[in-house]
């Protein structure tokens, strides 16, 4: 039997949902979007990890993650325990972390910055397997023509984070209907 890494995990509150931290001692593991992300104790074995508390493990990024929320951040400070993705990918997740706060750029760009400039559609393949979003600020990228292109978190969360990150946040929640109501 193989011996499972240990991993911490908190909860940050956002006005788009709980965002969900992983870390083990090395760093940064994964961030994960909405109520339907939060880890389980049966997908955490199967990935070969184990739950242990250790707040101070998560603890940096889970304030980070706050400020950034309230508009006080403009980046991430974190170490990364990257063990996910291959060498392209974590190639593309670097080049990604060099965008600045409150700017775009394109699939393309970032395909040129790792010198694989015909490698655009690859890199939204790599930033689709990015493990931790908002750190690896993968919503930073969008397509050449402007359009917001994909985010596993969805197209409102990447709106969202834009938004925040512009000083422009001007969301519009609808309150949700109960089943049964008219």
């Amino acid at each position: 039997m193989t011996e499972r890494t240990a991993v911490a995990s908190a909860k940050v509150k956002c006005a788009m949902g709980p965002v969900w931290v992983l870390a083990t001692e090395r760093g940064l593991r994964e961030v994960r979007l909405g109520s339907a992300a939060r880890p389980s104790s049966r997908e955490l074995r199967e990935a070969g990890l184990r739950l242990v508390r250790k707040p101070r493990w998560t603890e940096a990024a889970c304030r980070q993650l706050e400020r950034y929320f309230r508009g006080q951040g403009d980046g991430f400070d974190l170490p990364l325990d990257l063990a996910a993705g291959t060498a392209f990918e974590r190639r593309v997740w670097e080049a990604t972390r060099r965008v600045p706060h409150g700017a775009t750029r394109s699939y393309g760009e970032i395909a040129e910055r790792i010198g694989a400039p015909r490698a655009a559609r690859a890199v939204g393949n790599a930033l689709g397997h990015n493990p931790a979003p908002i750190v690896i600020p993968c919503h930073r990228v969008i397509r050449s023509t402007t359009d917001l292109g994909g985010f596993t978190g969805g197209l409102p969360w990447k709106r969202y984070l834009i938004e925040i990150e512009r000083g422009q946040l001007e969301m519009t929640l609808r309150p949700r209907r109960r089943i049964g109501a008219a």
